[in-house]
């Protein structure tokens, strides 16, 4: 990767600020309506409705830009997901696919994956999700599912899709550990920008550990914390990390989180099962304030 100029390390501080600012119009625009509408105490009863109203109009917006089609053509973290998404193969899960920006990719793998299940749990991005799904013509072979990662949510949903059995297993608990007795369920797992916002970073690794089959792939492009003790870090990067989280990042992101380590997380996921068979990482844009990890973990 080059090195970047002084322009591009400038843009690189800047751009979460421009990001932020683009939640927190959306987030006024759905608090003035409200007021407007005569709904106004929903800021005090219904805080957390308000919050998901104004994300999905953020990303509904953010995530509407056109993706070019020649993969050579991207820049950015943009051009570290067409490499990943083409090793897509076998029963698929999805975590956290928003309005479906790499559903072309997925398409192109339509041959290769036998049925994509997209775990989402903001329901107001399932109508563009559904619609992103049917104009790539993956009708019947990628499922939306109405829910978070956590098993708490996701074990309903994959027992009535029929890819855990009710037989025995009346909780969840019970669920996960006939998953991880008959060998996992996804050939394939995918983490695209979602790591960053999901609860109990650990605990959901180590879940999505036990959900896939041995030789299964989770494929990642997150991202992290700024790695500013090393060569590659960037101290003024890691201090506007801080900034923006302070300015409320988080809450206006729909719980995003800046400075996860996402890769440590993932690695520790397989700990108590002596570790991933392999694991191929890229650390990108480390002199950024949005530094990615892209990569491929194989479970042993």
């Amino acid at each position: 990767m080059s090195t970047p100029s002084t322009k591009d390390r400038i843009l690189s501080l800047v751009e979460p600020a421009v990001i932020l600012s683009m939640a927190v119009k959306a987030y006024i625009r759905v608090l003035l309506e409200s007021i407007t509408n005569g709904q106004g105490l929903t800021i005090f009863t219904h805080p957390q409705i308000l919050r998901d109203e104004g994300f999905s109009r953020f990303w509904l917006g953010f995530s509407s830009t056109p993706t070019r089609s020649n993969p050579a053509q991207l820049e950015g973290s943009a051009a570290l997901i067409p490499p990943l998404l083409a090793r897509l193969s076998g029963t698929v899960l999805d975590v956290g696919p928003g309005t479906g920006a790499q559903m072309p990719y997925l398409a192109a793998r339509r041959e290769y994956v036998k049925g994509i299940y997209g775990a989402e749990p903001c329901k107001g991005l399932h109508k563009d999700l559904s619609a992103r799904v049917s104009k790539e013509g993956l009708d019947g072979k990628y499922r939306v599912l109405g829910c978070g990662v956590s098993v708490e949510e996701l074990v309903p949903e994959l027992r009535r899709e029929g890819l855990i059995s009710d037989e025995g297993t009346d909780s969840v608990e019970q669920s996960m550990q006939l998953v991880k007795e008959e060998g996992g369920i996804f050939d394939t797992i995918i983490c695209i920008r979602v790591l960053c916002s999901v609860p109990d970073l650990e605990q959901r690794a180590k879940e999505l550990y036990t959900l896939l089959k041995p030789g299964g792939q989770l494929l990642v492009a997150e991202h992290v914390v700024n790695p500013w003790r090393t060569p590659k870090g960037s101290f003024i990067a890691r201090l506007a990390q801080g900034l923006y989280e302070l300015l409320g990042w988080q809450w206006f992101m729909g719980d995003c989180c800046m400075v996860r380590d996402t890769e440590r997380a993932l690695r520790r996921a397989a700990e108590g099962d002596g570790g991933w068979g392999d694991v191929d990482v890229e650390r990108s844009f480390g002199w950024s304030a949005l530094p990615y990890i892209s990569g491929v973990w194989v479970k042993k």
